[in-house]
């Protein structure tokens, strides 16, 4: 039995602003998504009626089944207690007057072995640096010195649209929970409790103050004060009266105020700090990571945070996941890594210390959404805060995720033999948001919307359960859809509905061989909109691919961006696709063209 669904949407441009709610000079598409459930019993038929006028619907009509989610619990919150902001303003100034106040106090005692930074002392009696100096002249030299040099600010996103205008900055790091509370450990996508429903969870993130925001609600949470940590030996100075000034590490005051060097005091108003405390060791070291000497991700104190990303696949056995984006955090810093075609990463960064460990399913131009969270947030895994590798095996629904993960990856940044790619992330069109559903099935399937303006999820990929060839072949097919439709509108709108599936078909055959040689395509239904007649124009006579050969099959060697250019550019017919292919390429076997494609037309 066929689920109906009328859906309308609206795309709207003028020729000076697109994709505004009203104008001069307006053309509609109205249209529905078009679903791909192909490896079901049932297959669906879909009826696409653009009518270019100022009103236009279509009904989208498919056998698909019930979209359901597994029953969960709330995604895991993170603890709420409010820690010491050790790269606040106010705290960063303290931290390096204890540190210039400790270092005169170490001077004038004679314990200069102990001292952290470098003094130029005031040529001038009772100005500036000296060894009389009390902590409290000390802050006021640190508030001279230390200014902002980032915002700490919470994102108030109200749709998806928001979410994508965030994401369009690649040089933006945002995170779904604050950064200076405690972290806890959880997989799926994280959601703030007081978020309204059917709202996207507020983002955070340290920014520099001078950037250029996104136009997304914020609020700003505090002024930072964050040391470049990633040039050691860079240096903080103050100045101060009298030629005097005070140098430090950036490294080594951040590591102080970390430890609390911001809550270090001594004495009162006008009293020098209390040398005890100063000469204290620091207990805030590092947590205890093994490495073997002359470890690569070992440089004395200082750890690159590394390690390998997994999943069994069940035919190829253990196998690394290529592309996935690894952060490794401590407070507002991050640095981040890339797995490569082994799934091993480190991140471009040192640390001195723990640093929290994150990933998620996305990159630039797409992202894998949280079928298991009917709010869809990202994907994501919130791994340790430690000081070693991080190595992660994918398993359960997770696997399922790094499937689609892959298949994407593959059709967005590995050989394609010149293929075109699916739609870009970019201003006019956000990126294309994939929901592998929590559905618990063995039967493959999908759904491709046809949208390029933030309207939810871009597409649906079912079967959880079924073999992981046809879980990335399906992603495959959908995103060749998605390509198709990226590259003309009007094409993939205004084809046959037979050469757009059959398309698909041949490409998802194509792309999935490259990855899993011994796939033999989809054994595609009869009476239905699939034909494998791209296998057939490639490979072959007489090949076994999808289980059988086609008993008319005499052609071979056509080139698969030949066969792309005859059905994608332009609106095309069964017979209009046949010509195409046979006035527009020489091949040998031509002649048995027209032969192939009746036989599929009828098949």
């Amino acid at each position: 039995m066929a689920d109906f669904y009328i859906q309308s949407f609206v795309r709207l441009w003028t020729y000076d602003q697109m994709f505004i709610n009203f104008g001069f000079h307006i053309k509609l598409f109205m249209f529905t998504p078009i679903s791909v459930n192909q490896k079901q019993k049932n297959f669906m038929n879909i009826r696409l009626t653009p009518l270019l006028s100022m009103l236009c619907f279509a009904a989208m009509v498919s056998c698909k089944k019930n979209e359901t989610f597994r029953d969960t619990l709330p995604p895991p919150l993170i603890a709420t207690q409010k820690k010491y902001n050790p790269y606040s303003v106010n705290n960063m100034r303290k931290a390096v007057a204890s540190m210039l106040a400790g270092d005169i106090k170490l001077s004038r005692n004679n314990k200069l072995s102990y001292v952290k930074g470098k003094m130029i002392l005031s040529t001038k009696e009772g100005l500036g640096i000296n060894k009389q100096m009390t902590l409290d002249e000390s802050l006021k030299i640190a508030e001279q010195g230390i200014a902002a040099t980032h915002y700490y600010i919470k994102f108030i996103p109200r749709n998806q649209a928001d979410m994508d205008k965030l994401k369009i900055d690649s040089n933006l790091t945002i995170y779904p929970f604050p950064l200076d509370n405690q972290q806890t450990k959880y997989n799926g996508s994280y959601r703030d409790p007081s978020v309204l429903p059917n709202v996207p969870t507020y983002q955070y993130a340290a920014v520099p103050v001078a950037y250029r925001l996104p136009d997304v609600p914020y609020q700003k949470l505090e002024d930072l004060y964050i040391p470049n940590e990633k040039q050691h030996g860079n240096l903080i100075m103050l100045k101060a009266d009298g030629n005097s000034s005070y140098s430090v590490d950036g490294q080594e005051l951040a590591n102080f105020s970390e430890c609390g060097g911001g809550e270090v005091g001594g004495g009162g108003e006008g009293e020098p700090i209390d040398e005890e405390v100063l000469d204290e060791p620091n207990e805030c070291g590092g947590g205890g990571g093994s490495y073997p000497p002359n470890d690569e991700f070992r440089n004395g104190e200082n750890w690159r945070p590394h390690g390998r990303i997994t999943v069994h696949d069940d035919l190829k056995g253990i196998i690394g996941v290529e592309g996935i984006r690894v952060r490794a955090r401590r407070w507002f810093t991050t640095y981040d890594g890339f797995t490569d075609a082994n799934g091993y990463y480190a991140v471009d960064g040192w640390f001195t210390r723990p640093a929290n460990y994150w990933l998620n399913f996305e990159r630039y131009d797409f992202e894998i959404m949280d079928g298991e969270n009917p709010l869809n947030g990202n994907r994501e895994i919130s791994g340790p805060k430690i000081e070693a590798a991080w190595d992660v095996q994918f398993t359960g629904y997770d696997k399922f995720c790094s499937t689609v993960f892959r298949a994407a990856y593959h059709y967005y940044h590995k050989n394609i033999d010149g293929l075109h790619r699916p739609p870009m992330n970019s201003f006019w069109a956000a990126k294309v948001h994939i929901l592998p559903l929590n559905d618990n099935s063995t039967n493959t399937g999908g759904i491709m919307y046809p949208i390029s303006w933030h309207l939810g999820e871009s597409i649906k990929i079912h079967g959880m359960l079924a073999p992981i060839d046809q879980s990335y072949s399906t992603t495959i097919h959908e995103l060749t859809h998605a390509a198709h439709w990226d590259n003309s509108n009007l094409s993939f709108l205004l084809s046959a509905r037979t050469v757009a599936e059959s398309w698909a078909t041949g490409v998802e055959w194509y792309l999935t061989k490259m990855e899993y040689p011994d796939y033999k395509g989809f054994n595609v239904p009869n009476n239905d909109n699939y034909r494998n007649v791209v296998m057939d124009l490639i490979d072959s006579p007489g090949s076994l691919n999808y289980g059988f050969s086609a008993p008319k099959d005499e052609v071979e060697g056509y080139n698969i961006v030949d066969i792309q250019n005859t059905c994608i550019n332009s609106p095309t017919t069964w017979g209009e696709w046949k010509d195409n292919i046979i006035n527009n390429y020489n091949n040998g076997t031509e002649q048995h063209v027209e032969t192939l494609f009746n036989y599929w037309l009828n098949y």
